[in-house]
Order: C-alpha cells, then structure tokens, then sequence
C-alpha cells in the first residue's frame, strides 16, 4: 500500500482491473474517467497527496475519484481515506497546478538531491533548501521526512506540496469574485512560490484583481515588478516572470478559482 497524504492507495487491490486494462501501475489520468489521457503512475511505496474528490466513470462498482496533486484522477475505488473526505473539486480552488508551471519553477530552481543548499540571508538561522528550492524547518532537511540523498521523485513531490502552499496562501487572499483559468491560477502560483506567500498576499497585484481589474491587465502591469532582489533587478526573475506571463495569457476552457476545473462559461 501506498500512504497518499490523509489516504491509503490500495495499489494491490486494483490487480483485477490493472490486468484488465493491460498495465501493472495505477494510472493517474487527466478526467475521472478511462478514457482520460495519462498523466502520472503509481506504484506501492510511492508517497502521493490527494487535493479533493469528484465522481466520474464508475469502477469496481464506484463513481468516486480521487484528484492527487499531480492534477490527475485515481479511482477511489482503490483509495482508503484516513482522517477524513477531501473536499468536492468543483467546490474549492484547485491546489494542484499545471504542468508547465511546475516546469517553471524547475526550469530556475536549484536542484538539490544529495546536500541541503544553504540559504541567503531571509532564510532563517541555518536554514536549508532541498529539491526545487523547498525550504526545509530544520537545518538537515529532516522536517520533509526523506532520508538523504533524496530522489527525484520526492523532490517533485515537495514541489507539489510548494504549490499547493501557494495556492493555499492565494485562495485565501482572493475574493470569490475573483474568476481565474487554470493557467493564470498556475502561473500566479509559480510566482507565489518564488516570492513568498506574504509577499504575494499583501501584493498590489492580488489588491487590483480583488478590486475588479481584469486579470490579464492586472498581470501584464505588476507581474513584470517582481524582476529584483535586495534591490537589483536579475536577469533570472526578468525571464521567469516573462514565463510566467506568457503561461497566464495561454487560454483555457477550465476554471481553477474560485471552483476547481468547472467549465467556464
């Protein structure tokens, strides 16, 4: 068995259906449904954090599914909820994001697997990052439960779980009002992540999208100010906010806040 966050994936339950679908990982597909495209894999063993749960495609007798912070379904069929039901996906913001913002923050993020980096002055007495940038509790990075070295795939999940801080931190400082696409969600989340949830809660950018400015005005005039560290401008944040806009600007039919993936109309 699998522990994915307050849940059990129960992995070796679903034989039956993984050899009748020909594959031997529980797939993890973009709708609750068998048809969806294939997103992630898991097996026994892997740690996977569940974001909220929908109905779809009936399996094994249930229509329940699972969205883990990969941004993908699992049938809840094989899932095990410990500590409580995730919430409806159509009724909160999304935590997961899009693939290409977590491209993002890997493509200007260091990846640290053997050894914790030690982090600037900001960070805290003995502070320390490990995967893609996440700041770790304790100097040896024990807080983030991997023993070190850390593989890749526990370096993507803290970064799911950076998101998913983010996300956090911009759903409570949006209103409900506020009506954004997954694409302007995941690229507003890339920036939450790289400038700090109080930073981009008390941001002029969050207080112009609560004041009624259309999103893609509000991003296009502060996105581009947050270019600088202690006071010069980088050549690194100047490219990842131009990646970030151009994400935002990218259409999608599917609406990420202030309900998770409900078509937009």
């Amino acid at each position: 068995m699998a522990r994915i966050g307050r849940a059990v994936l129960c992995v070796a339950a679903a034989a039956a259906w993984l050899a009748a679908a020909g594959a031997a990982r529980l797939k993890c597909r973009s709708s609750p449904g068998a048809q969806g495209n294939l997103l992630a894999a898991y097996d026994d063993g892997d740690v996977v954090d569940l974001e909220c749960q929908t109905r779809g495609e009936a399996v094994g007798g249930s229509a329940a599914w699972h969205r883990t912070l990969d941004g993908c379904y699992v049938p809840g069929r094989f899932v095990a909820v410990d500590g409580g039901a995730e919430p409806d996906c159509a009724a909160v913001p999304c935590r997961s994001v899009a693939a290409a913002a977590l491209g993002i923050a890997k493509r200007y993020e260091p990846l640290a697997l053997a050894l914790p980096l030690a982090v600037a002055a900001g960070g805290g007495p003995g502070a320390a990052r490990i995967g893609y940038g996440h700041l770790c509790a304790s100097p040896g990075c024990a807080d983030v439960g991997a023993r070190l070295p850390a593989t890749a795939r526990q370096a993507h999940t803290l970064l799911l779980r950076d998101f998913a801080a983010a996300t956090r931190c911009l759903g409570a400082a949006l209103t409900p009002a506020v009506a954004l696409n997954e694409n302007q969600w995941a690229a507003l989340a890339s920036w939450a992540v790289n400038v700090g949830c109080p930073a981009a809660a008390e941001s002029q950018l969050v207080a112009r999208l609560n004041r009624g400015e259309l999103p893609p005005v509000a991003a296009a005039l502060e996105l581009p100010r947050w270019v600088s560290s202690n006071g010069t401008r980088r050549a690194d944040l100047a490219a990842r906010r131009a990646d970030e806009l151009a994400l935002f600007f990218t259409a999608s039919p599917r609406q990420a806040h202030p309900r998770c993936m409900v078509p937009l109309s």
